[in-house]
């Protein structure tokens, strides 16, 4: 009896001597990271790690904030993320004084489920709450809870880098509720509140598109003049802007200014503007003619469409159906396409410009590049330290393996994103065969009815009837014949001069 007695307390007194063995390795790895060196802290925090399971916890969130502190956040947010899925309270309270930065750093994307699933809201300090919040609003708008959204927004500090975005959030939010003004005060509030962010580029993208989204407010209370003075606010250096050509266009049309309609659509003939791919656009162009009875012109517009259309929707489709499953083709046909020139002439490439230069998916790609820029720092910590940089050898290898990792979940994040907005532009695109082919009907059943009710003026070869007219030409208004200068001060700003032919003037 004694003798197992014996042998028990010399087991508990190893497995002591281990965990104390274990555990100096993370209190030098401390000592490193309060002195600044935080390449080494990390390795002997990975060393604890790797030495005592019971450790690991602890070890990963002092190997983030190590790395974070070292530059190096996309490699950071894997033992983030690990941090928090071990559940350890201490440790994760630890890493989550940095969760505003870190998201701010690598997307809310790549964090937004780990933190929802394991962290509560009294886990983060009064500062890091608001990430917590944004994250919260983003996986409610995106379930489909608009009103919850709008609960989380409305607690993120104003102070908070995040404030801004959360304004553009939460304006869009009201809209869809139908609380307008409540709407509009919140994207004028993100317009003057967009010089907060990084980058000239990034603020003058968010201010562009709370002004749009102003002026959509704007047109949905039926205030149709304000939202054309708000629209015309956008700067026309804003990747915004040349979509507004066509909401301006849509406002002209509800209140009848037919012409104007025209006018704004015709903007988009030009070379300045060759690169933008919008069906919706081709479509109110034929709907504008049908207003006018200008059913010649209609006809040719819809045949245009059909014609410009049909082939690359199958080419979308087939893309789709064939590499469903594929994330990674997805991401890869979105980076070409964003790598090739504005003014490309691949169709497929022309269609993703709308969605692929915007910050997400530019984000994203910035994002992939700067892992080179951390793979570089591992390997020159490798290289001092004499460490192998094999895969999954010590700590260096065990990066190695992270920023592969990381590499993925990009190319998936930017992958999902290409294929949804190539599924959702299919459907608009569907939708506005539709219309094309209503338009169609109702331009014969509308000629029909004229030709029908057409006055019979006997003795006159000069009689004709309303819809028969022989409109005066414009093709210089379809053709580029003006020097540079000319389209890059009015552009936009054209007026056609067409009569209606529809009967008691339309």
């Amino acid at each position: 009896m004694r003798v197992a007695l014996l042998a028990l307390l010399i087991q508990c007194l190893l497995v002591n001597a281990g965990i104390v063995a274990a555990a100096a390795p993370l209190e030098d790895a401390q000592t490193m990271y309060r002195t600044g060196s935080y390449f080494k802290a990390a390795r002997y925090a990975f060393d604890a790690a790797q030495e005592n399971p019971e450790l690991k916890a602890e070890a990963y969130s002092w190997i983030t904030l190590s790395l974070l502190r070292a530059g190096l956040p996309d490699t950071a947010s894997y033992f983030f993320i690990r941090t928090l899925q071990m559940g350890n309270k201490n440790a994760i309270r630890r890493v989550l004084g940095d969760t505003e930065s870190l998201l701010i750093r690598v997307g809310p994307d790549i964090l937004r489920k780990y933190l929802i699933r394991h962290t509560k809201y009294e886990d983060y300090d009064a500062r890091n709450r608001s990430a917590y919040l944004y994250a919260l609003a983003k996986e409610a708008i995106l379930s489909g809870s608009v009103s919850q959204a709008i609960g989380y927004l409305n607690g993120i500090q104003s102070e908070s880098p995040l404030w801004p975005v959360a304004l553009q959030l939460r304006g869009t939010s009201n809209a869809i509720l139908g609380n307008n003004e409540q709407a509009i005060r919140d994207f004028r509030a993100c317009q003057s509140r967009a010089s907060v962010l990084r980058s000239r580029a990034e603020q003058l993208d968010l201010r562009s598109r709370c002004l749009a989204g102003e002026a959509r407010t704007l047109y949905q209370m039926e205030r149709l003049d304000e939202a054309d003075q708000t629209y015309d606010r956008i700067p026309k250096t804003s990747f915004v802007w040349p979509d507004i050509l066509f909401e301006q266009a849509w406002n002209a049309f509800g209140r009848k200014e037919f012409n104007r309609s025209l006018g704004r659509l015709v903007s988009y003939k030009s070379p300045a503007l060759s690169f933008v791919w919008n069906s919706e656009a081709d479509v109110l162009r034929a709907q504008s003619y049908l207003a006018l009875c200008l059913y010649s012109d209609a006809n040719e517009a819809v045949n245009e469409f059909n014609s410009k259309y049909t082939r690359v929707g199958e080419q979308v489709k087939q893309f789709v159906e064939n590499r469903s499953k594929d994330l990674g083709a997805f991401h890869n046909l979105g980076k070409e396409a964003l790598q090739s020139s504005l003014y490309t002439r691949n169709e497929f490439h022309r269609i993703m410009n709308r969605f692929i230069r915007g910050p997400y998916f530019q984000n994203l790609i910035a994002a992939e590049r700067h892992l080179n820029s951390e793979a570089a720092a591992v390997r020159h910590f490798a290289s001092q330290s004499g460490l192998s940089m094999e895969d999954g050898k010590g700590f260096p290898g065990f990066l190695n393996l992270v920023l592969k990792w990381r590499a993925r979940s990009i190319q998936l994040l930017g992958g999902t994103f290409v294929k949804n907005s190539l599924i959702d532009y299919h459907s608009a695109l569907i939708g506005d065969f539709e219309k094309m082919a209503f338009i169609k009907l109702e331009m014969l059943k509308q000629a029909k009815e004229q030709l029908l009710s057409k006055p019979e003026t006997a003795g006159s070869s000069k009689a004709r009837g309303r819809g028969n007219v022989e409109p005066k030409r414009r093709d210089y208004q379809y053709r580029w014949s003006f020097n540079g200068e000319f389209w890059n001060d009015e552009l936009g700003d054209y007026v056609f001069g067409l009569e209606s032919e529809c009967k008691n003037g339309g």
